[in-house]
């Protein structure tokens, strides 16, 4: 028997956690240092649009977190279905979010062997018009922010961007993500910014007056002279504003709508989320639409995330034994159909890499990569070899890809 709690964790050194490809483990209430293995992500789960987000890339060394149990948690992201990707949205459905509102059902295709089934659900309607400016304001010296309400409970946020003109008004504001289940459309907020971090010297760097501080340990609280060199005489400012040139509209304010007044993608499939990544796939499950009244070829494609199994040498020559090789642009795929995810979910592709074991362009994997999409059945690897001619026959591969094992550490520590 063993007395201390469920979890054998040495605070004085480091505890391996091993997940299989789609596994997880929920980190332990604590302080912890995390440092992730090449296929392994933490999460924390975002209460708000009830789904986990990515927030460390793999792999990463020593992430500190304070954990309660329940929202964090470590994620094998090999061999598991990451998202969708929507070919035709199809017309006629219920707007809605879900199978309860839309009638409509989504199911992926089985893995091989003993791996579990990944689970989404549909959401049809609610995606966001065109956004237009009303009124342009002025004074703007840095592009503001555009935030958007969140949509109901399951459905995709809206995001996007501004541009401003030299005078300092608005000149563009783009929708990034359209979002979808939208059930009205929402409020638009712009929300200047500051030209410069509020806890410098005040432009245009003139000394504050006593007591001087060192830039750029320099407390807002002492900021005494304004833009311009303006005094304040001594008295202390009581906001940022005070001793910094303010992005804010000066002479009046700017307003975002919608140009078209209405919400967009009405009775077409506006997206699909993938809540349950399944495990275990080395090929792209099919996805079917079921019940409801979507039709018209609805269709959507799975996107993966995988590691490199295994590389079996088909043809080649003129290798370097010895030399490295890497997968050509960094991941298995290419042309009209490739996919990428690279954003604030750390999706990125990693590269396979690894050494020339003969001549014919055979080698030893070093690193399986991380979060390729797409797989082929033949890809080309290039040899990286500097100084070195290229291989007079480039190497082609019959390739196996799919989930692996992957270990990460955790060690307790003080946070003080």
């Amino acid at each position: 028997m063993r007395l201390g709690g469920p979890f054998p964790f040495n605070p004085a050194g480091s505890f391996p956690v091993s997940l299989g490809g789609g596994q997880y483990f929920y980190i332990p209430p604590g302080n912890w240092l995390v440092s992730t293995g090449g296929q392994s992500v933490i999460q924390w789960w975002d209460p708000v649009l009830s789904t986990w987000r990515n927030i460390c890339p793999a792999p990463t060394p020593g992430a500190a977190l304070s954990t309660d149990g329940y929202n964090y948690r470590l994620i094998n992201m090999s061999g598991v279905v990451q998202g969708a990707a929507i070919t035709n949205a199809g017309s006629g459905g219920v707007n809605g979010i879900g199978p309860t509102q839309t009638g409509t059902s989504v199911s992926f295709a089985a893995p091989g062997g003993n791996g579990q089934t990944a689970k989404g659900y549909a959401i049809i309607g609610g995606s966001l018009p065109a956004l237009s400016i009303a009124q342009a304001g002025s004074g703007f010296v840095v592009p503001p922010l555009i935030l958007i309400d969140q949509p109901p409970l399951g459905g995709i946020q809206a995001t996007a961007v501004a541009t401003i003109t030299a005078a300092g008004a608005l000149a563009s504001v783009t929708l990034v993500n359209p979002g979808a289940g939208y059930t009205v459309l929402p409020n638009v907020y712009v929300i200047p910014q500051f030209l410069d971090y509020p806890g410098q010297l005040a432009l245009p760097y003139t000394v504050p007056v006593s007591p001087t501080p060192i830039a750029p340990n320099f407390p807002p609280g002492q900021i005494a002279i304004g833009p311009g060199g303006t005094s304040f005489a001594g008295v202390i400012p009581q906001n940022f504003a005070q001793g910094l040139q303010a992005s804010s509209p000066s002479t009046a304010g700017a307003l975002v709508t919608f140009g078209a007044g209405v919400l967009a993608g009405s009775g077409t499939l506006t997206g699909l989320v993938v809540f349950d990544y399944g495990s275990g796939y080395s090929t792209v499950p099919a996805i079917t639409f079921a019940g409801g009244t979507l039709a018209g070829g609805v269709a959507a494609t799975s996107l993966m995330s995988w590691a490199l199994v295994s590389a079996t040498q088909t043809a080649g020559a003129a290798f370097t034994v010895g030399n490295p090789i890497k997968s050509t642009l960094g991941y298995f795929f290419s042309g009209a159909n490739a996919q990428r995810i690279v954003n604030n979910d750390y999706m990125q592709p990693r590269e396979v890499s690894g050494v020339v074991t003969n001549a014919n362009g055979a080698f030893n994997i070093e690193d399986p990569g991380f979060g390729f999409q797409i797989a082929l059945t033949s890809p080309n690897l290039g040899e990286v070899v500097n100084g070195t001619t290229a291989p007079t026959t480039a190497g082609t591969y019959t390739i196996v890809m799919g989930g692996i094992n992957d270990t990460s550490l955790l060690q307790a520590f003080v946070n003080e």
